[in-house]
């Protein structure tokens, strides 16, 4: 099980932590984002801190219906207790998790400010 907490602005938030090819990691809060089909985004100055490497550039639809052409890279987390291997979206903003890394993963929150978030996988 892994467990975060809903902020002030009542959005879910998890603590992850994001390794680099070269020992480089970081820790970010994570803001939950169901409407994200993706694993992970992150700014730019996180992707240069971590040396991560860049996969590909593709076409995007973001939040707001924009189309943008951004870039991915390839990034290690700590979730669910192990390492896994995901891509990484490139892209200025409040880092989010999306709903890749919950596919098998049941999600729940107390939507109080301070409320816990709790995920765990589906038996």
């Amino acid at each position: 099980m892994m467990t975060g907490s809903v902020n002030a602005v009542l959005e879910a938030t998890l603590r992850l932590q994001v390794h680099g090819p070269n020992g480089q990691q970081q820790e970010f809060t994570v803001v939950i984002d169901t409407g994200y089909n993706g694993s992970l985004s992150l700014p730019l100055a996180a992707v240069i801190a971590l040396s991560l490497p860049r996969l590909a550039s593709r076409d995007v639809t973001l939040g707001d219906a924009s189309r943008k052409t951004l870039d991915f890279y390839r990034a290690e987390i700590e979730w669910d207790g192990q390492r896994r291997a995901i891509p990484v979206l490139c892209v200025e903003g409040d880092p989010l998790l999306g709903t890749a890394l919950l596919k098998g993963y049941k999600m729940e929150a107390d939507f109080v400010a301070g409320g816990p978030v709790r995920i765990v996988p589906i038996p």
